[in-house]
């Protein structure tokens, strides 16, 4: 629905704002709705779009983790959609930028509830296409080189993961086409080993492109501040939480977390997932430009997440979807509340805010509250997910 309504959009005649506007925000509340309602009542169930040779079809299937990516990516979308009502009165291009908002929201909901790496994948490619566009939507200089970053990155990560799944399918190594709990590798790898831990690896550094994790993070910072608050948002708060997601099918639904337990693709994927939680962090600290800092930011805690999904325990693996839920709900309320600040003052450095506090303290007491969640202070939501990795961290068994 979402897919064919921004389509419509674009080619539509509707040119009043207002009426572009509420188009957009029914349809939004309206794929929200379903989503939740299909998500309970056909939970455990899936269904097959098109069958296609060597056994690949374009399918979908609601396990749980389906049904919590695909619920919070559709409030998200509603809420920062509500969000940008305002937001977009003073900015260009906005029935462009709305049709491609509801074509992503289609595609993230398809990479959500898809039952095979093909789906997935195919659903991946969207999602990057029309998210493309929220990058160079002012089409400044500076937002056509961001975009091309972006895309560019895109592309070299999806084509990473597009090898691997096309070497799973074509070598024989899993018993089955679809994702699997526990994971489809034949029981008999022989001295097929080797290859399994390089395609694995191949394809968690491929969609880690979008979880922004070294090194292939160098787009965010650009990306981000080049696309408008609402977009930053989605980007952030929902679109680099795929990568992660890919991460996990991979793991927990293809290959097999006993199969990684021990191997030098654990532990190259922890080493580059902690490099990443310190080089982000260091960097949003040196940052002077208000919504970059805020991007860096990204590039740390995501990884949190990788982290703790490659500790391949329950404990982490909790932990890594705590930490993908609270980000969520922190990154977006920092985006949007950075994007209002901008939005009523014209101010973007760091060193531009003093004061700001007295004049939009409601704004202000909303970030401060995201930023102590991100940093994990004690009765915040990051504080329980962080919790929960460091004990995976501590307790989990690495041999």
């Amino acid at each position: 629905m979402p897919v064919l309504s921004g389509a419509g959009l674009l080619f539509s005649k509707l040119e009043d704002s207002t009426e572009v506007r509420n188009f957009a925000t029914i349809v939004l509340a309206l794929t929200a709705a379903v989503t939740v309602v299909s998500n309970v009542v056909n939970f455990g169930n899936g269904c097959s779009m098109l069958k296609l040779p060597m056994g690949m079809s374009l399918a979908f299937s609601i396990d749980w983790l389906a049904a919590f990516f695909s619920t919070m990516f559709s409030l998200i979308w509603l809420l920062v959609g509500i969000y940008s009502r305002e937001y977009f009165k003073t900015q260009p291009n906005e029935k462009r930028f709305l049709g491609f908002y509801l074509m992503a929201l289609g595609a993230v909901i398809g990479v959500s509830c898809a039952a095979n790496p093909f789906t997935f994948y195919t659903f991946f490619e969207m999602m990057s296409l029309t998210s493309f566009v929220f990058v160079l939507n002012s089409q400044t200089k500076e937002s056509i080189a961001a975009a091309k970053k972006y895309i560019y990155y895109s592309i070299f990560g999806a084509l990473c993961g597009l090898v691997a799944i096309m070497a799973f399918y074509g070598s024989n190594l899993i018993r089955v086409k679809e994702f699997v709990a526990g994971g489809s590798l034949v029981m008999e790898l022989g001295g097929r080993m080797p290859i399994v831990a390089l395609i694995t690896f191949i394809a968690i550094l491929g969609f880690s492109c979008k979880a922004g994790m070294f090194p292939l993070h160098s787009w965010i910072p650009y990306a981000y501040v080049q696309s408008p608050a609402p977009a930053s948002a989605v980007l952030s708060g929902a679109i680099a939480k795929t990568g992660v997601l890919a991460i996990i099918r991979i793991v927990y639904f293809v290959v097999g977390a006993d199969v990684l337990r021990g191997s030098w693709v654990q532990f190259a994927v922890l080493a580059l997932s902690i490099a990443t939680i310190f080089m982000g962090s260091m960097m949003a600290y040196k940052e002077k430009l208000f919504q970059r800092r805020v991007a860096y930011s990204s590039v740390s805690q995501v990884s949190y997440a990788v982290f703790g999904v490659m500790t391949l325990s329950a404990f982490g693996l909790a932990g890594a979807v705590l930490q993908i839920l609270f980000h969520a709900l922190s990154k977006n309320i920092l985006f949007l509340t950075s994007g209002a600040i901008t939005y009523k003052t014209g101010k973007r450095y760091v060193s531009e805010l003093t004061g700001l506090g007295k004049a939009m303290p409601k704004t202000f007491v909303l970030f401060t509250l995201a930023g102590m969640s991100l940093a994990g202070v004690p009765l915040t939501g990051g504080f329980v997910s962080k919790f929960c990795l460091a004990q995976a961290a501590l307790n989990g068994n690495f041999a």
